[in-house]
């Protein structure tokens, strides 16, 4: 009983620090759009209406919180003491529960929407928590493929995608975007009488999604392939037109089904806007969290991509010119910077 009085003692610590970090909650396009949704007329309307995105959030955050407790205490410490079955999941449970941004959620949830609504969600998390404690104990350990393994050591063009599509499968803001588009190309498959106008909301939600990636393209991994790129004999507009493909191009299957010229043009300025703190700021970003963008740049990536986007699908292809030609200027500017970084 001592042990998991010590335990719980360290994971309050934990928590105080965390709550006092403002790098707990941090700035996302889609988690600033979806806010924004919520803002207008009433919160109960708010609250239905913006529901499918609620859940497209929570999915991927709520497995995030959950792996996160198997390294929040040291497993040494916890596995040397005589701790059943039983009281591991529930110290398990609590360092869930006491993950400061669980706990901001909740009491969003709650203030929100009633003490029902604060409930379902706390069971919810139990409920993904449980089956992925579950599923980390089981035997078998999945193993990727040596012909799909990723190369540690950007030696290529090849090697350089690769590295940035790794980075990329490590953010909550790719999981996010895809969930969209399952959903949205389902609804468009087999709605009974989907309507055309969706479409390209969906796709727009998508970019959203994934676009402030764009403003940390060099720094998924912490920075660590930032410092691999800088000793690698290749000129700098070629290190960005890789990563901008390995960006555009899952975007692009993503809203092939939905509308891919609003899809495109959204990606076209979130990547032009995103030049500058991608090349410039010193955020390095953590695995498995949401992007934690710059709000000067989010702000403007949202409203010029949204008009880009809807440009495109209403004016025609003119408009994906316009994205495409700022694009490359960007590739020029984001040249002139980078090589600025070089200089010592």
């Amino acid at each position: 009983m001592a042990q998991i009085l010590a335990l719980l003692s360290l994971l309050k610590k934990l928590m105080l620090k965390e709550l006092g970090s403002l790098s707990s909650v941090r700035f996302n396009n889609f988690l600033f759009c979806i806010l924004f949704l919520m803002s207008g007329g009433d919160l109960k309307v708010a609250f239905w209406s913006t529901l499918l995105f609620q859940l497209v959030l929570l999915a991927p955050l709520l497995v995030t919180f959950s792996i996160d407790t198997q390294h929040r205490l040291p497993p040494e410490r916890v596995a040397t003491w005589p701790l059943t079955g039983t009281r591991r999941l529930l110290l398990s449970s609590v360092s869930f529960a006491l993950n400061p941004l669980f706990i901001v959620l909740f009491f969003g949830y709650l203030f929100w929407m009633g003490l029902a609504a604060g409930l379902f969600f706390v069971l919810l998390a139990l409920i993904v928590h449980t089956t992925v404690y579950a599923v980390s104990r089981l035997s078998f350990k999945l193993r990727m493929p040596a012909s799909l393994s990723i190369s540690r050591t950007p030696l290529k063009v090849g090697g350089i995608a690769q590295e940035m599509w790794r980075g990329l499968q490590g953010t909550l803001d790719f999981w996010a975007a895809l969930l969209i588009a399952v959903t949205g190309t389902l609804y468009r498959l087999f709605g009974r009488a989907p309507e055309p106008e969706a479409f390209p909301i969906l796709s727009l939600f998508v970019g959203i999604a994934m676009s402030t990636i764009a403003q940390r393209m060099l720094r998924l991994d912490e920075g660590r392939a930032l410092l691999r790129y800088r000793l690698l004999p290749i000129a700098g507009w070629k290190l960005l037109v890789t990563l901008d493909m390995t960006f555009l191009i899952p975007l692009a299957v993503m809203v092939s089904l939905l509308n891919l010229r609003t899809g495109v043009a959204f990606g076209l300025i979130a990547i032009a806007v995103g030049r500058y703190p991608s090349l410039r700021q010193r955020a390095n970003q953590r695995r498995w969290r949401f992007v934690g963008g710059d709000p000067r740049f989010g702000v403007a990536q949202v409203l010029l991509g949204g008009l880009a986007g809807i440009g495109a699908a209403r004016a025609g292809l003119w408009v994906l010119a316009v994205a495409f030609a700022l694009y490359v200027v960007s590739i020029f500017w984001g040249e002139l910077l980078w090589k600025r970084s070089l200089s010592p």
